[in-house]
């Protein structure tokens, strides 16, 4: 985008009006997760999960825990599903609808943020990328549209990505428990 605003002679009408997005402390951080990845280290310090009851995908109650961030969901996911405490929440038939066990992990990299996890800061920087872009091509009076951030960014939005349920690693189940 760059190379193509410079070749069209528009170099200082577009650092006018990506003056905003200077110091925008997402892109910022996106740039900074691509530079730690390619030049230094893994980007991941490591893993937050909630790990326990969810109904459709909804956190009921869980136990949160800090995992090293290579442990794979799943292999916690059947750790607690077979554990004395994940055998007292549900029965085996799983009779109430909805409910199964789950893990909701969460993703951080220390030198970008201690508070926001990596999928809700790439999906901030995403969005201000994308309105970048859009401030780019309204120098040509070309609408693009915009991108809302809540569908992306609320805690539903990020389950659907973030939340690992015992239907996910095995589809069968809902049938099997007589959901469908």
């Amino acid at each position: 985008m760059q190379k193509e605003i410079e070749q069209r002679g528009d170099v200082q009408r577009w650092n006018d009006a990506k003056t905003s997005f200077k110091n925008d402390p997402w892109l910022l951080a996106l740039a900074k997760a691509r530079n730690v990845t390619l030049h230094q280290q893994a980007i991941f310090d490591g893993s937050v999960v909630q790990i326990g009851l969810y109904r459709w995908r909804r956190h009921k109650l869980s136990l949160n825990l800090k995992i090293p961030h290579d442990v794979p969901s799943e292999k916690l996911l059947t750790w607690f599903t077979a554990s004395p405490l994940g055998k007292m929440f549900l029965d085996e038939e799983h009779s109430a609808l909805g409910e199964e066990y789950g893990v909701w992990r969460q993703y951080y990299i220390d030198e970008i943020s201690k508070k926001e996890d990596v999928l809700t800061m790439t999906r901030r920087g995403s969005i201000r990328a994308h309105d970048m872009i859009a401030a780019a091509h309204r120098l040509y009076e070309v609408e693009t549209g915009h991108i809302p951030d809540s569908p992306l960014l609320t805690r539903d939005g990020l389950a659907e990505t973030t939340v690992l349920l015992e239907s996910d690693v095995d589809p069968g189940l809902p049938s099997k428990w007589g959901w469908r």
